[in-house]
């Protein structure tokens, strides 16, 4: 849990901004998740979103639009034949 306790709330702090413009409720249930873990923990896990939260939020918009352009992480489909007379 010490591990856990500022990129846990970070996370979840940018997961709840983005999910608003998907679905308000499921971001509605990330911020009641978010308020929970706030309150078990402790006190880096309450100061912490507000540093690394806009860094993790503004990386996390700029990976959407690479992959909107096009990037993948797969790696290129590679077709080989070994028996081309019988093919």
């Amino acid at each position: 849990m010490h591990k856990l306790n500022g990129v846990y709330g970070s996370a979840l702090w940018v997961m709840e901004r983005q999910f608003r413009k998907v679905d308000v409720r499921v971001s509605d249930q990330i911020g009641a998740l978010r308020e929970e873990f706030k309150s078990e923990s402790g006190l880096v896990s309450r100061r912490m979103p507000a540093v690394l939260g806009p860094v993790l939020l503004w990386s996390s918009r700029r990976e959407e639009k690479r992959l909107a352009r096009g990037k993948t992480y797969d790696p290129p489909t590679i077709l080989e034949r070994k028996n081309w007379a019988e093919a």
